[in-house]
């Protein structure tokens, strides 16, 4: 039985593999004539249509390299980290530009403070950030901003998301890096943006791998997950997940 299941497993991960790769190439071709449509300078509609299409690309794009590194993790290949310098200021501000554009009716707030240089996968915190701010929008008040606090430290940095909401129980906040896992019921009646559940646990697989950490926690007042990257440390970091 037992190996049996890992057959399945194994076969689960091998065709999630192929499913991801295989709509790369699609994805990308509606992308680049989303971009071609904005660049026409056409009618409103038009560019209204193309923006919403890239930012549904965009969405889509996310979810695909959140389901091939899930898989990645499965089979125990680990998460890829390529650092390089990286100003972590500048990568926010871009990054959450995208976001607010895709989030037009949420407020999402930066504030930084210090020294935020060092040596990062700049499109691995990219992801990072993004996961975590699309989870505290879906899960946060709808009427309060987000928030994103950026300090640099003498080792480091510390990024924290925070968001007003619900509180998360305490049994959730021990299992909410588990990938696939929803919490309480009252999120699962939430999931209607075609979530994967994996936004967290990939967020929690790209700090462990930059040698670094994240933690949440939640009361009445807000929900914050703070991040803490050592300024240069890289460690060759394989998921326990098997």
């Amino acid at each position: 039985m037992t190996f049996y299941s890992a057959q399945v497993d194994h076969a689960r991960n091998l065709f999630l593999g192929m499913l991801g790769h295989d709509l790369r190439n699609p994805l990308h071709t509606i992308q680049m004539t989303a971009s071609y449509l904005a660049a026409l300078n056409a009618d409103a509609k038009v560019s209204e249509a193309a923006g919403r299409l890239i930012n549904s690309g965009r969405h889509m794009q996310a979810l695909l390299d959140d389901l091939l590194d899930f898989n990645r993790t499965s089979l125990g290949l680990g998460i890829n980290i390529t650092p390089g310098d990286v100003d972590l200021s500048q990568l926010c501000a871009g990054a959450l530009d995208q976001l607010r554009a895709a989030n037009p009716g949420r407020r999402i707030d930066l504030e930084l403070q210090g020294d935020t240089c060092g040596s990062w996968d700049s499109k691995r915190l990219q992801q990072l950030l993004g996961n975590l701010v699309r989870n505290a929008i879906k899960y946060g008040a709808p009427d309060a901003p987000v928030y994103v606090d950026l300090k640099g430290e003498a080792a480091g940095v510390v990024l924290e998301v925070r968001n007003s909401g619900p509180v998360i129980e305490q049994s959730d906040l021990h299992q909410i890096f588990d990938p696939l896992k929803r919490g309480s019921d009252n999120e699962n009646n939430r999931d209607a943006d075609g979530s994967l559940g994996l936004g967290l646990y990939i967020a929690r697989e790209i700090a462990n791998g930059h040698g670094g950490s994240i933690e949440a926690r939640s009361d009445e007042t807000e929900t914050v997950f703070t991040v803490r990257l050592p300024r240069s440390h890289y460690v060759e970091y394989e998921s326990q997940q098997r």
